[in-house]
């Protein structure tokens, strides 16, 4: 089984805190839960997100995970970024704008858009958006060749701290993984389908 989405986890945890008798189809989630440490740790944060204390993260642990359980934490939400893909007949654009805006996290802002007319839709597209505050702080990314690059000044954040992830309109995620090179966090996501998606950068509180 596929990792569950956000929806699923989410009324998994309401079904529970309320008593529900679960469906058969629940039953399985919940199987799929104990056995994956990532579906285990959302389901954790959500139930105390949701401030849902009577649920007990034990009615789906097992004793090997109790350890675990306490120290999964909350993640503090540094950018989100909506990147829009449009056609107009044979013309790409792209659309980047951040949707949300905390004065202690990230604020990026377009720099580099470009919209390449031809009898191809696979012309070269490339979206650039920088942190206003530092430049070497950026994300890129080139639709033509559905690739994503994005790079952030360490500034003594570690790399296993920051979870960067891609949000689609069907809620399926990808993930990218950052490696430490230098003063700066940075990497690279390919195959990144022909779609609107949104980025999420979190860091572990």
């Amino acid at each position: 089984m596929m990792h569950l989405t956000e929806d699923q986890i989410y009324h998994l945890v309401q079904a529970i805190g309320n008593h529900e008798t679960l469906t058969a189809e629940e039953e399985q989630q919940m199987e799929h839960i104990r056995s994956c440490k990532e579906c285990m740790e959302s389901y954790c944060i959500m139930a105390v997100l949701a401030e849902a204390t009577r649920v007990d993260c034990d009615l789906v642990l097992n004793p090997a995970y109790k350890e675990e359980k306490t120290a999964v934490s909350a993640r503090k939400l540094l950018a989100a970024i909506r990147v829009t893909c449009e056609w107009i007949q044979d013309q790409i654009s792209l659309i980047g704008e951040q949707i949300q805006n905390q004065a202690d996290a990230f604020l990026f802002e377009p720099v580099l858009a470009t919209a390449v007319r031809g009898a191809a839709r696979s012309r070269n597209t490339v979206l650039r958006m920088e942190d206003l505050d530092d430049e070497n702080t950026y994300v890129v990314y080139d639709a033509e060749n559905h690739k994503l690059m994005l790079q952030l000044e360490a500034e003594g954040k570690n790399a296993a701290d920051i979870k960067v992830y891609l949000k689609f309109a069907d809620e399926t995620t990808m993930e990218l993984s950052l490696q430490e090179s230098g003063s700066c966090l940075k990497g690279t996501l390919t195959d990144i389908p022909s779609e609107s998606f949104e980025i999420y950068i979190e860091k572990a509180d």
